[in-house]
């Protein structure tokens, strides 16, 4: 580490002079003609912080190029100074120190975004190539592997050879070009030749801890939200910021601060405190490769970005995940749903909604449902942990109505309300129902060699629903002839009954047998204003009488019949089938 800490403000060193300072460093504004002395942040860590940056490491000024936008950095480095070149006076190139502020690891790395500003006390967390959104990664990750401060090369002091990897690593983020006449020329040249020639190299596997989601609401009242995913290739060790953390929804005992937490977990949350900000992390121990990038975390006030930095060497470090809680005053909605009415219990299912806008002018939705054939009477919903100010809209886009009932009236008393907080507000949702009706149609059909000369046929028809039961009766007269006929409509049925039909008398009489009998369908549902229909189909049969020498053949046959073992039951199957 240096002994003295420079003033510096702009990884970019558009700058002009560094001002050697006692106790702090940061970027000097290029459009400045003097750097900003002093410098420096004191912001403390954010809850996921991983990285601070503390100081800079070795390496030092160097007069370089912003080359042209026409310049590509995988055709090779420039043997002569590109056309359109702008003077880019770097006031320092090397590693930059970092340090985790909890556990006091510390790193080296290197800028890969020299455009962008950072600054002692900045705050870093571990991203990804793509996050970092960088160009050529795969080639710095190959400088990385092969040069300062893993590899001792190229050759020279290590100032030297962490300014002439630095520069080398802004050719290809930032196309900085250098004179011939620089002395890191031949140096920066030959490393960039050498990754080109043998690089990319492949971005190395990220430490992996992750809580899904990372950020959530959470209510004053106290109420316990989540859950929250826990994912990676090992336990964390829990740290809690202003909240109770759960391992099941229903809360219970929190669990203590160094609990460790398996991958899979499912974990719940209460904000039980005004510290901001507040949530939980889970922390863990890894080894972090090179070429691995940090990204600014968010937490420092006041600043919305920061460079991006690059791990210089394979180095051990704490991963932080888990979630941040913001808290919000709320109080509670309760929705009475009354269902009255003749049809009470047989309407469908209905849905309540409510809208809400809160103070910040943004809108919530929200919606409780009543299932289909929901009892008489009051059914209590509540909705839980609005903020508090919101107004809130009740509608209902569902009224139950259905084939079995008609909705005769709907009131929402009162239809808009404000939330207050730690309070319940309320509303009541009163639908009255009546009772459809529908018909039964039933059909009889006639067939068979004995149709007309069947005798008297009974239907009965049986319709019942939880609370009631209706029993009809239809009547054929004897001799009816063959065919479909149409029998009185049933048409004063309650919508919702649950119909059928039976033929307690059949029709069977003296020479004359129901063969057959069929019902379609067995069973039917009245429908509110509808008339359906059910089919009675029986095929009669005629018994032919016995008499004369045809009888006496028949006798004798039974005789024969008993001989050989079939009795008299075996003649009467033969009389039956007779035709």
């Amino acid at each position: 580490m240096r002994s003295e800490r420079t003033v510096w403000r702009r990884c970019r060193q558009g700058l002009a002079t560094i001002v050697v300072a006692a106790a702090a460093l940061g970027w000097s504004d290029p459009a400045a003609a003097e750097p900003i002395p002093g410098g420096g942040l004191s912001d403390p860590a954010g809850i996921f912080t991983e990285l601070t940056v503390t100081d800079l490491g070795d390496g030092g000024a160097v007069s370089a190029f912003d080359g042209p936008a026409s310049l590509d950095p995988l055709a090779g480095y420039p043997a002569t100074l590109p056309p359109g070149s702008t003077a880019h006076d770097v006031a320092f190139a090397g590693t930059i120190e970092v340090e985790d502020p909890l556990s006091g690891q510390t790193a080296l790395t290197y800028c890969i975004d020299l455009f962008t500003d950072t600054e002692t006390g900045v705050h870093y967390q571990v991203g990804d190539w793509t996050e970092a959104n960088v160009p050529h990664m795969g080639y710095v990750g190959y400088i990385l592997h092969n040069y300062f401060p893993i590899v001792s090369a190229p050759a020279g002091t290590d100032d030297f050879k962490a300014s002439a990897v630095q520069t080398a690593i802004w050719f290809f983020t930032d196309r900085i070009v250098l004179d011939p006449s620089s002395p890191f020329y031949t140096a920066v040249s030959a490393i960039v030749t050498d990754a080109l020639a043998n690089g990319p190299s492949p971005e190395p596997p990220a430490p992996e801890l992750e809580v899904t989601p990372n950020t959530m609401r959470a209510p004053s009242t106290g109420d316990i939200v989540g859950p929250f995913e826990v994912s990676g290739d090992g336990p964390g060790t829990l740290r809690s910021v202003g909240v109770e953390v759960f391992d099941n929804p229903d809360g219970g005992t929190p669990l203590p601060d160094g609990t460790s937490v398996a991958p899979g977990t499912r974990l719940w949350v209460r904000s039980v405190s005004d510290t901001t900000p507040q949530g939980f992390v889970l922390e863990r121990s890894v080894t972090v490769v090179e070429s691995t990038v940090y990204l600014y975390d968010g937490s420092n006030p006041g600043r919305d970005t920061a460079q991006k930095l690059v791990l210089a060497q394979q180095t051990e470090l704490t991963k932080r995940a888990g979630a941040l809680i913001t808290p919000y005053p709320a109080g509670h909605l309760e929705v009475t749903k009354t269902i009255a009415g003749s049809g009470a219990g047989f309407q469908g299912e209905v849905v309540i909604d409510v809208s809400c806008v809160d103070p910040a002018d943004e809108t919530h939705e929200y919606s409780v449902t009543i299932d289909a054939g929901a009892s008489p009477g009051d059914h209590v919903r509540e909705i839980r942990n609005i903020e508090a100010g919101s107004a809130c809209v009740i509608t209902e886009s569902a009224d139950g109505d259905n084939d079995f009932v008609n909705v005769t009236s709907v009131t929402i008393d009162p239809e808009t309300v404000t939330i207050v907080e730690d309070q319940t507000v309320t509303s009541t949702v009163t639908d009255t129902y009546e009772r459809g009706v529908g018909g039964l149609a039933v059909t009889k059909t006639i067939t068979g060699d004995g149709a007309g000369h069947q005798g008297e046929i009974l239907l009965r028809v049986t319709c019942v629903d939880p609370s009631s039961k209706e029993t009809r009766e239809l009547t054929i007269p004897a001799g009816v002839s063959a065919g479909t006929h149409a029998l009185p409509v049933i048409d004063d049925l309650p919508a919702g009954m649950r119909c059928t039909v039976t033929e307690p008398v059949t029709g069977t009489r003296d020479r004359v047998v129901n063969a057959s009998v069929t019902i379609e369908p067995t069973t039917v549902t009245i429908v509110d204003g509808e008339t359906l229909t059910v089919d009675v189909s029986d095929k009669y049969r005629r018994i032919l009488p016995v008499t004369g020498s045809y009888a006496a053949g028949l006798a004798a046959t039974g005789a024969g019949l008993v001989t050989a073992g079939l009795g008299l039951a075996g003649v009467g199957r033969l009389l039956r089938r007779a035709d």
